[in-house]
């Protein structure tokens, strides 16, 4: 006897034994059962299953479990949990884990993920069932034998015996044309030191120790040629020399060991004109810059400096050089 058999049984027994009810009534009773039943069986109506694409591995090597959910009616599905797979469980572990894939026929999804799985336990095993909750109701899969075979090394050989390593042998050929390379390469590098070096000869300038001032003007005109050569530290060494010499001279004081600083002091308590002083001080100064600061002077400043340095020893040369004046 069927359901609707048994509910017919029960309904003739306690609600139509009299004629209280209609053959309409009844009807409508009867439609009521069968679309609660139907509602309610489409309620849990999901399918759950595991599958796996290879019974039989070796040990160490791969395959992979299929775990899907779908709907046996158009009734959608209310995941609370996807299924519980662990990284590792009894006799398997967990090589990689794909993500939840959803396919969607006739507007119902259903959803499935592929877990890659490997095991180093010869013999059979039996996965784990594992667990969803949909719409607070857990469903179970069923579980899947794998038989994991031990590696076969009867076909294998053995290792071969270690030998001496063996020192490879020149190739003279390569070698010879390094050598050729290193040559030219050597041979270029001197040549443009030589040519940097005669490029960047220094201007030396004779000085003399004759103090009087023509012979010290015409050394100050010589200089012109070391500027225009782009040797400008060279042209202020020289020139502040020049200036230098000819003030111990003129002062009969010794300045050679002295400092740029210590020089200015000195020449402060010889020299009264200020403005003598003052412009020498300029070019003392102007000359640091170059010869320490690496400043590089235009022409025309190199060549106000000689003017600078003639007017200095021009006047030095005039202040202590005066004819002393007889008292009356």
């Amino acid at each position: 006897m069927n359901t609707y058999s048994r509910y017919n049984t029960v309904i003739d027994t306690v609600f139509f034994s009299t004629s209280l009810f209609s053959n309409v009534f009844k009807a409508r009773f009867y439609l009521l059962i069968i679309l609660f039943t139907f509602l309610t069986s489409n309620l849990y109506s999901q399918k759950v299953t595991a599958t796996i694409n290879r019974n039989t591995i070796r040990l160490g090597e791969h395959f992979d479990l299929t775990l899907r959910l779908e709907p046996t009616s158009n009734s959608p599905l209310l995941i609370d949990t996807w299924f519980d797979a662990p990284d590792s469980f009894t006799n398997f572990q967990v090589a990689s884990r794909g993500a939840i894939d959803t396919q969607t026929i006739a507007a119902t999804n259903s959803y499935s993920q592929v877990i890659t799985l490997t095991s180093f336990d010869s013999g059979t095993h039996y996965l784990p069932t594992f667990t969803v909750v949909v719409g607070g109701k857990q469903l179970k899969t069923q579980s899947c034998p794998v038989t994991v075979l031990p590696i076969d090394v009867s076909g294998k050989t053995d290792y071969n015996e270690i030998k001496d390593i063996l020192e490879p042998e020149p190739d003279m050929g390569n070698m010879l044309w390094m050598v050729v390379v290193i040559s030219i390469i050597a041979g270029v590098s001197v040549l443009g030191v030589l040519c940097y070096k005669q490029n960047k000869k220094k201007v030396t300038i004779p000085i003399t120790k004759n103090y009087s001032i023509e012979p010290v003007l015409k050394q100050l005109d010589a200089l012109q040629s070391a500027y225009k050569l782009n040797n400008y530290q060279q042209f202020y060494t020289d020139l502040i020399a020049l200036c230098k010499g000819f003030a111990d001279n003129c002062l009969e004081i010794k300045t050679v060991s002295k400092t740029t600083s210590e020089y200015i002091f000195i020449m402060k308590e010889k020299i009264k004109d200020k403005q003598l002083l003052a412009q020498y001080i300029h070019l003392l100064h102007l000359a640091e810059k170059v010869k320490f600061a690496k400043a590089t002077p235009t022409d025309s400043e190199c060549k106000q400096s000689i003017a600078d340095a003639k007017a200095f020893i021009t006047q030095l040369h005039s202040l202590h050089n005066k004819p002393a004046t007889n008292a009356v």
